[in-house]
């Protein structure tokens, strides 16, 4: 069970009560991962909603058409989340999540959070409506990243 004042440090859970937060509190476990673990890999099955306490995390996908490489797409921080695909269909994470220092995080199983959801409509709603926002502005950085690394590339390309 993790504090409901911490949870409020997290953007998915803008505009929860704190009776709603204390719910969600019960579903958190809290770990250390050290430099350079790897949280999940992209392409892996979504189980888990990861949430950033302290340290920093590297969202990495891995383009395999036509260069064969990583790019990080996102950093993540305190008071953010990753592992968003745990609550997306087809729940399959769609980067992968590198501790580029310890990291203390929260996670959550998504299965649980849905059983929530299903139980307290209000609550599936607001974290839905937030996790919509976090994942638009996530898809505006990454298309900057991959265009930045496109442009790259292709004027490497041409260097030849």
């Amino acid at each position: 069970m993790v504090d409901i004042q911490v949870l409020k440090e997290f953007n998915i859970f803008k505009d929860l009560e704190d009776s709603e937060l204390e719910r969600i509190s019960e579903l958190c476990n809290e770990k250390t991962l050290e430099e350079g673990s790897v949280c999940f890999t992209q392409n892996w099955r979504a189980n888990d909603l990861h949430l950033c306490r302290t340290g920093q995390v590297n969202l990495v996908v891995k383009l395999f058409e036509p260069w064969s490489r990583e790019v990080i797409i996102y950093k993540t921080g305190a008071g953010e989340v990753f592992g968003w695909s745990a609550l997306v269909e087809p729940y399959i994470y769609t980067s992968s999540a590198k501790c580029i220092e310890e990291t203390d995080e929260i996670y959550i199983k998504g299965s649980d959070l849905q059983q929530l959801f299903d139980q307290y409509p209000r609550i599936g709603y607001i974290i839905m409506r937030n996790l919509s926002a976090i994942i638009s502005s996530r898809l505006t950085e990454t298309r900057q990243k991959l265009s930045k690394e496109y442009a790259r590339a292709t004027h490497h390309d041409y260097e030849w």
